[in-house]
This record gives C-alpha cells, structure tokens and sequence, in this order.
C-alpha cells in the first residue's frame, strides 16, 4: 500500500498568509509556523447502504471513475456539510441507483482511505442494512456503470474496490452463516464502542 499523503505533501503554503514556514507533525495535522494557523484533516464520514432483493442477494454497483474505476462497490458516499448520516444514506441511493429506502438498520463502521487526485482522505464509513420494497426505479446514475444484485458469498474481495466495503460483506456473510471467498483469516471485528476505563 502507498505511503499516506500527509497535509504537507498537498499543501506547501499557508492558505492564511502566503508562509512556506509550514509542517506536519502528525498525519491530521497541518500547522504554519509564521501565523499560527491550524488545519487539521479529520477523518470524513460517509454512508454505506447494504440492500438485498427478496433473494438475499445485495446490491451492487460498478464504479464508473478512481478511485476503484471498474470494482464493485455498495451504494453510498459521503455525508455533506450540516447532513445527518441518514439524510446522506437515503440521498446517495437514490443518486446512485434511484431507489426509496424505506428502513435502515446500523450494521458496524469501518475506516477507509480515498486516494482522489493525489490527496488521501480518511473516512469513517457507517453502514447500514436497508429495506427497499420497489426495486423498479433501479438505475445506474451519479457516477455508477452497472447494479447486479450478487450473493455476497459468491464475490471475491479483489472484486470490491475498498476495504470497508469488503469488511461489510464479510461481516454480513459471517452473521449470516455464509462461506464467502473471503480469505481463511478470521473475519475483523467491526468497530465498536470501548467502555471507558476506571
């Protein structure tokens, strides 16, 4: 895997005076010397939405652009400015394929990174089993070249374009009782709340 680009490698000046006198001490952090301002690269959220038809099989959707041009991928994206993760889910599906979601249920988060013309952005990615009754409106849109509704078992991760979106189908195989084509490793964990300590 590449080495993360750290705020320094995009940015060399200062957006607030001009400064090269710039550094990053941390992979957030971007700090210039000379005014004092502070950047720092937060990790962005966005939404994953695992939907089956009546079969059990998911919904798939193959990317149209990098990053991950040609993989599979689960419909979602990140959420906007002053959007709540649900307003995000429902928006990005119905952008992505067109469809009504009807009902979410939080399944786990994972971390991801997404390499877009040479920044990396860090996201944490929730994801959600969504229920859609009318499939009819199902459309390849908003960046999207195809939907298949596929067993999740039946995919190979070097299909999937990013690791969060393999974590998801893992964990959904492994709660389910599927043998996926997943490697023999055990399935990793979701990420979840640790009970502060005393």
């Amino acid at each position: 895997m590449e080495t993360p680009l750290f705020p320094l490698t995009v940015f060399r000046f200062c957006p607030r005076c001009g400064s090269e006198e710039v550094e990053s001490p941390t992979i957030k952090l971007f700090v210039c010397r000379a005014c004092d301002f502070h950047y720092y690269q937060n990790a962005a959220a966005a939404t994953i939405a695992l939907i089956r038809d009546p079969h059990g099989r998911a919904l798939f959707t193959r990317r149209e652009k990098e990053p991950a041009r040609g993989k599979l991928d689960l419909p979602g994206g990140f959420v906007d400015p002053l959007e709540t993760a649900e307003e995000s889910l429902r928006r990005e599906v119905r952008e992505e394929v067109g469809l009504q979601i009807e009902r979410a249920e939080f399944l786990a988060s994972f971390t991801n990174r997404y390499d877009y013309r040479g920044v990396t952005y860090y996201s944490l990615d929730l994801v959600f089993l969504c229920e859609v009754s009318d499939f009819s409106p199902l459309a390849a849109r908003d960046e999207v070249i195809e939907t298949l509704f596929l067993a999740p078992e039946t995919v190979s991760p070097e299909e999937i374009g990013f690791e969060s979106v393999r974590r998801a189908i893992r964990l959904l195989c492994d709660r389910e009782g599927r043998i996926s084509r997943a490697d023999a490793s055990p399935s990793p964990a979701p990420n979840t709340l640790i009970e502060p300590l005393a």
